[in-house]
């Protein structure tokens, strides 16, 4: 597998390469005697690769076979980025695992994957797997009030979070990041689509005005069903390289919006039970922008159904999902 701007993929899918510099980074992790890695020996690795997007990453699930008092295998991701990203993003997750695991958060439950290690050699980021099943392969025969109230506890624990973030980002800047090649682009290639274009955009300008005074919080920044995991007692949220300081709603309005089109008949109960236990311990100030966001949810799912054009019909997905985000902004902005 070869890509120039991952110059180091093929070292990266090399077993005998990396279960060297495996051997390097982690069995020094975190410096304590007590690490999973400590004294302990990588035997044998393999790897398999679970998305590759050509350019940019490359996700790779390792397996580590360790040698100690008992023989021991363990999974972990490695996670490779273009221009050594990866670095920004690793020092996120350290400052977002350390916030949860201070002093002065023993109480503090939040689930993540444990940042490991950054190998710098491939810019690439390596952390724990997480347990449980992804929300995304829930179906109707699961108990689906239960996992959603889950997610609930988590992401109101997250907005809730003391942790120091580099980037605060508004809603201009999402749609920047999250409407690649831009909303005028899909208004020049479909002309039929421009008034509902300038529509929308002139909404989201008008209403940006008025997050102006909204309170900000840590938010995961690209939450959908395939970024969280559900266990026994509890959530997990992957993926966290769109983590920023922003408004509630970007994470609220990502994931209800989600369970909508995902869900369909149920998304209504789900939708009520997920505000309900989010409200229980987050104040009603973080949904300040519900609506907006919803008008930006839309907006990028549009401009993803543009870019990728993959069912034939994809003008007329295009123009309900437009239509959807309009709705949005004319129902109000809370």
């Amino acid at each position: 597998m070869n890509d120039h701007k991952l110059p180091e993929l093929a070292r990266a899918l090399n077993n005998e390469e990396m279960r060297s510099l495996f051997s390097l980074h982690l069995a020094r992790y975190t410096g304590r005697p007590e690490g999973p890695f400590s004294g302990r020996e990588i035997r044998q690795l393999r790897h398999l690769v679970l998305k590759h997007t050509p350019g940019k990453r490359c996700v790779i699930q390792y397996w580590l076979e360790l040698d100690g008092s008992s023989r021991q295998e363990r999974r972990v991701i490695g996670k490779m980025y273009r221009f050594n990203r990866g670095e920004k993003i690793f020092a996120n997750l350290r400052a977002l695992w350390n916030a949860v695991h201070s002093p002065n958060h023993r109480e503090t439950v939040f689930g993540m994957p444990q940042p490991l290690a950054y190998l710098s050699e491939l810019g690439m980021i390596i952390q724990d797997v997480v347990p449980g099943r992804q929300l995304s392969r829930f179906t109707t025969e699961h108990y689906l009030p239960q996992a959603v109230r889950r997610v609930a506890r988590n992401l109101a624990t997250l907005h809730g979070l003391a942790v120091s973030v580099s980037e605060k980002k508004d809603l201009t800047d999402h749609i920047k990041k999250y409407c690649h090649p831009g909303p005028e682009v899909l208004g020049e290639v479909c002309p039929e689509l421009r008034p509902l274009v300038e529509s929308i955009l002139n909404g989201l300008a008008a209403a940006d005005k008025t997050l102006q005074t909204a309170p900000v919080c840590p938010v995961h920044g690209d939450l959908g069903l395939s970024q969280i995991f559900v266990g026994d007692d509890r959530a997990f949220f992957i993926d966290f390289d769109g983590f920023c300081l922003s408004h509630a709603a970007l994470d609220l309005s990502n994931f209800l919006v989600a369970l909508k089109v995902h869900f369909e008949l149920q998304s209504g109960a789900l939708a009520e039970a997920f505000l309900q236990t989010y409200l229980e311990s987050q104040s009603p100030e973080k949904l300040a922008g519900l609506r907006i966001y919803h008008a930006l949810t839309y907006l990028r799912r549009a401009m993803i159904c543009f870019r990728w054009k993959t069912a034939p019909e994809w003008r007329q997905q295009v123009r309900q999902l437009l239509e959807r985000s309009n709705a949005a902004l004319q129902a109000g902005s809370t």
